[in-house]
Parts: C-alpha cells; sequence; structure tokens
C-alpha cells in the first residue's frame, strides 16, 4: 500500500476498490461520509427501502474506517 493510499482516505487496496464502484455497489461511502454496507432490501410499515449498515471496521484490512462518534455525528446531520 501506497503512502498516498492512506491520504486519500483508503485503508487498503481492496477497500480503494471496493468504494471506487459506484454508489451502487453493496459497499459503499455514502453523501454524509458514512461507509455504508447495503445488506438488502427490508420492508417496515408497509414501505420498502435498502437496509444500510455502517461499516466501522474494514472487511479486508481490519483498520477502523469510522467511530462511533463519527457514526453518531454523521447520522444525526442527515435529515
Amino acid at each position: 500500500m501506497e503512502d498516498d493510499d492512506i491520504a486519500a482516505g483508503y485503508c487498503c487496496d481492496d477497500m480503494e476498490v471496493c468504494l471506487g464502484a459506484g454508489p451502487d455497489a453493496a459497499l459503499f461511502e455514502h453523501d454524509s461520509g458514512l461507509i455504508l454496507l447495503n445488506a438488502g432490501r427490508t420492508e417496515r410499515d408497509g414501505e420498502e427501502g435498502d437496509l444500510l449498515i455502517s461499516v466501522q471496521f474494514c472487511p479486508f484490512c481490519g483498520t477502523e474506517l469510522q467511530t462511533d462518534e463519527d457514526i453518531d455525528a454523521a447520522l444525526e446531520a442527515v435529515d
């Protein structure tokens, strides 16, 4: 891994590839800055939507990507 990868916000090459796949990928960076996993579709109160899970640690190298505080702050900022 190159130092410029870390500066670009990627912990490893695999994460860079995944996050570069775009917003329709299973693993993506939301506009809020959160890294999310689209775990599928769900229905609640008669409405269907995506089941999004925040990813705290890289599934490839184990690096902490965002803390509980980062996640809480980003969720508070989202309408």
